[in-house]
């Protein structure tokens, strides 16, 4: 386990302020933030390079704070590397650890078995990254530290290597803290998300719950969330358009929802109060058609399109309802197949669930 209570650090007029959050045991913690966020700071501090100013440090349950750094048990893996330039590539991922069979096991496993005896000054920056995640490895530590270490690979390797650290991760129940700016590769990889800005953390749970129910209008765009309507919450009475007749009114923390923005009218469930809020609608959630279809989904409108954007196999189409800028993601094979071009009136719509107030 790694756990941070109120944990504080500084380095020159940067500092990380009141930070907490848990990864559990065995688990994969992401660390996500803007640059500058604080996330490098972060990991040197629970490494125990940056000294701690004020709070608790547990590793494995027990405080961190008068054990050194070389005795904290800590796998570390820097953005660009920094491997001993005065050793070889195997020398370098053998330095700390004790079985000979492992180093060459997790040297395969990483795909840095191929540089062995080679001279670190002539590798990539890609070769490089390799290199660190194996030397990091290789004493088969109990906690791992990762900062952006698969980010000079080429798409293929950084998917294959990925999988492979996420293998050995779970094999030998190693407890892992990553800072990632893929959100992808958080959602894939992290079983805890922690989002840092401005060094203190804004936000921490499982990715799916940060990812879909962010707690804040800046956390949604920081996390790519494309519409983000501001407005006000209006709780349905006992007459709400969910229920069935007879059914009487909803659980508290289960409430019919109406929410207004300008002419736009959308209902969700929740638990949220009266007043002013934002509507969070993630694009992929949105589904567009020529002709009105019979469907669940409670929000149903009609717009015209503004602008439509493809890249690759997705498209995303920009649609005005009323003052309303509406976004939704489709496959481009979609796209083509409902022939969609700017001035375009079509059907947008989108389940009750859909939508997050925040």
């Amino acid at each position: 386990m790694i756990e941070a209570i109120g944990l504080s650090a500084t380095v020159g007029s940067f500092a990380l302020e009141d930070v907490s959050f848990s990864v559990p045991t065995g688990a994969y913690g992401v660390v996500i933030g803007p640059a500058g966020s604080g996330k490098t700071t972060l990991l040197e501090t629970i490494a125990g390079i940056t000294p701690r100013r004020a709070g608790v440090l547990r590793l494995g349950g027990s405080d961190a704070a008068p054990i050194p750094p070389e005795r904290r048990g800590i796998g570390l893996v820097y953005q660009h590397g920094y491997l001993f330039p005065h050793l070889s590539v195997e020398e370098n991922i053998a330095y700390g650890a004790r079985d000979p069979a492992l180093v060459r096991e997790v040297s395969r496993r990483i795909g840095a078995a191929s540089l062995a005896g080679r001279d670190v000054r002539s590798l990539s920056g890609g070769e490089r990254q390799l290199v660190a995640i194996a030397r990091a490895l290789a004493p088969r530590p109990p906690f791992l530290l990762l900062d952006e270490p698969f980010s000079a690979l080429d798409p293929r390797r950084r998917s294959t290597v990925r999988r492979e650290v996420r293998a050995i991760h779970r094999e030998w129940g190693i407890t892992v803290l990553q800072v990632t700016h893929d959100f992808t590769e958080a959602g894939l990889l992290g079983d805890v998300a922690i989002l840092l800005d401005a060094g203190r953390v804004l936000q921490h749970g499982p990715p799916e719950e940060v990812f879909r129910k962010p707690a804040s209008p800046y956390i949604a765009e920081f996390l790519g969330a494309e519409n983000v309507i501001a407005g006000m919450v209006h709780v349905l009475g006992e007459v709400a358009p969910d229920w069935l007749a007879g059914e009487g009114p909803a659980r508290p923390t289960n409430r019919a929802i109406e929410f207004s923005s300008g002419g736009l009218t959308l209902y969700t469930v929740g638990d949220a109060e009266p007043g002013a809020a934002y509507a969070v609608i993630r694009a992929e959630e949105v589904v567009l058609s020529a002709e009105p279809a019979a469907s669940s989904a409670r929000n149903s409108f009609v717009g015209t399109i503004e602008e439509i954007a493809t890249l690759g196999a997705l498209t995303r189409v920009t649609l005005r309802i009323g003052d309303t800028p509406l976004v939704a993601a489709l496959t481009t094979r979609s796209a083509h197949e409902l022939a969609l071009g700017a001035g375009m009136t079509v059907h947008a719509s989108f389940k009750a669930m859909a939508v997050h107030l925040c």
